[in-house]
């Protein structure tokens, strides 16, 4: 049985910043979703992304594997993937695994989206 899964693609900040909200399950049936995502904003020119995880329910290794698999083509284009509004159980799982090492997580979307404000990116 396959898990529920959305991602929603919003603008912020007068279209420099691109907000995802993550929905559901993001596992090794959903993250080839996720991970065509993320190519095609990175091909459009949206490299400022700022991923909601505040319903996100749950995080396998593939779909943390998507978040690895792109973030220096982001970087190297002058933008950033951040996260925001981990929830305690995905925290959990990111934290263990050393995102914050790599990743900025903020608490919620604003803090998130005021970061690219302060300082264009957040790497």
């Amino acid at each position: 049985m396959q898990n529920e899964f959305s991602a929603q693609v919003k603008t912020a900040h007068d279209g420099r910043v691109t907000v995802v909200e993550l929905d559901g399950y993001l596992d090794a049936y959903t993250a080839p979703e996720f991970d065509t995502l993320l190519e095609q904003l990175f091909t459009s020119g949206q490299v400022r992304v700022v991923v909601d995880c505040g319903s996100l329910e749950y995080i396998s290794s593939a779909g943390l594997g998507v978040f690895m698999g792109h973030i220096e083509q982001f970087r190297s284009s002058g933008g950033d993937i951040v996260l925001c509004a981990l929830s305690p159980r995905i925290s959990a799982i990111v934290e263990m695994l050393g995102f914050p090492h790599i990743f900025r997580i903020f608490p919620d979307r604003s803090v998130a989206l005021a970061a690219f404000d302060r300082q264009g990116t957040t790497h």
